[in-house]
């Protein structure tokens, strides 16, 4: 393993994955990227992998607005292609989220975003599973969707070898070690490596390594869960559902299949990040099951396949952490999935490599820093809480 780096992240999951391969990208040297376990071994590769623009505030717009054009030309932006499959993004809304619905769509289309306004007569004969009686209006990305969260993390990772990325997976970091009030090196498994750069992007552990130079991050971790159930009617042409008003989520996973979760709001599941439980009980299997059979009544003929839970790590305001830490000279945080950064992941490691690089960023990414809390500046959403956001 190399002792030296222009930079080390450390983490392999969509954002750690992102920002190495930009920074390789963009000739910033000797790259080192470590993961503990595998690349996208827990939440990104536990991912529903949602690539959708529906956000209401401008930053997250414009992250989701060039994800959809990264994945929609991954060859060339993401190193391969992440199996992107552009369904459309449908959000349900009753009367009470009309408003909510109509913010976003205005804050979309000033971004030049493709987006359509539906009303339950014009779903109807596209989708004559869905109970719609609660429904009064609709809206569609048609150019939104979902892809392969593996295959996507490990294409950035590959395909940035020629540019000088070198992964280690199975091999973690221990520390962040400073000199003089600057980052000097990281302590790994396998001994030290001395580099001048790091990038925090350790997902659920971040916190941890954040400590061992005296930054305590505020996160919650929740368990979080998705099932896949065979179902008695075609998912050619399912979109991606989502369900503010029974909370749930609904996407393909296959031919005559659905992958299922719950959405927000929703309680979060408090969990241990090094030990709690990746299977599905049959409580949390039927938690998602009463919420599916509700909107599309017919799943109830069908059944359970398989499902799986991992966690997300939560900030204070349901929005990732992603910039320097201006005390501590070389440290840059990419941290807080929030459940909805797979998605981000690419734009934000893109933005965070111009950042560290010097060069100028398609996208203002300076209101996701890390200090915005210490200075009272949080980010809102028009749904409340949660990581519709």
């Amino acid at each position: 393993m190399h002792d030296t780096a222009d930079a080390v992240v450390i983490g392999g999951g969509i954002l750690g994955a992102s920002t190495a391969h930009f920074l390789a990208k963009k000739g910033f040297g000797q790259i080192i990227l470590l993961e503990q376990r595998t690349l996208a071994a827990v939440s990104t590769g536990h991912s529903a992998a949602a690539i959708r623009t529906f956000y209401s505030n401008p930053v997250t717009v414009q992250l989701a607005q060039r994800a959809v054009e990264m994945f929609s030309n991954g060859e060339e932006e993401l190193g391969g292609d992440c199996d992107f499959r552009q369904i459309g993004y449908l959000a349900l809304l009753d009367e009470a989220g009309i408003e909510a619905g109509k913010t976003v769509v205005q804050l979309q289309r000033e971004h030049g975003i493709r987006i359509e306004e539906l009303t339950p007569a014009d779903l109807s004969d596209r989708l004559p599973m869905v109970n719609l009686d609660d429904i009064s209006y609709a809206i569609l990305e048609p150019d939104s969707g979902f892809a392969d969260p593996k295959k996507t993390t490990r294409n950035l990772v590959e395909s940035a070898s020629e540019w000088g990325l070198t992964a280690h997976e199975g091999v973690g970091a221990r520390s962040i070690t400073l000199t003089n009030g600057r980052v000097s090196a990281v302590e790994t498994d396998n001994g030290p490596i001395q580099t001048p750069v790091v990038i925090n992007a350790a997902g659920g552990w971040g916190r941890q390594l954040g400590l061992t130079i005296g930054l305590n991050y505020s996160f919650r971790w929740s368990r979080e869960y998705d099932v896949v159930l065979n179902v008695p009617f075609d998912t050619a042409d399912y979109p991606w559902l989502t369900d503010p008003q029974l909370c749930v989520y609904s996407r393909p996973a296959g031919p005559r299949q659905l992958l299922v979760g719950l959405g927000f709001p929703k309680e979060i599941e408090p969990l241990d990040i090094d030990n709690y439980d990746t299977t599905v009980d049959d409580a949390s299997r039927h938690r998602v099951e009463e919420k599916i059979f509700q909107r599309v009544p017919s799943t109830r003929e069908g059944s359970f396949d398989h499902g799986w839970a991992s966690m997300y790590t939560i900030s204070d305001d349901w929005h990732p952490l992603v910039g320097p830490e201006p005390e501590i000279p070389g440290y840059f945080a990419c941290l807080a999935g929030n459940g909805h950064c797979f998605k981000l992941g690419p734009p934000l490691g893109e933005a965070l490599a111009d950042v560290i690089t010097g060069n100028a960023s398609k996208i203002d990414i300076t209101g996701l820093r890390p200090s915005r809390f210490i200075e009272g500046d949080y980010f809102t959403s028009a749904w409340g809480s949660g990581n519709r956001a």
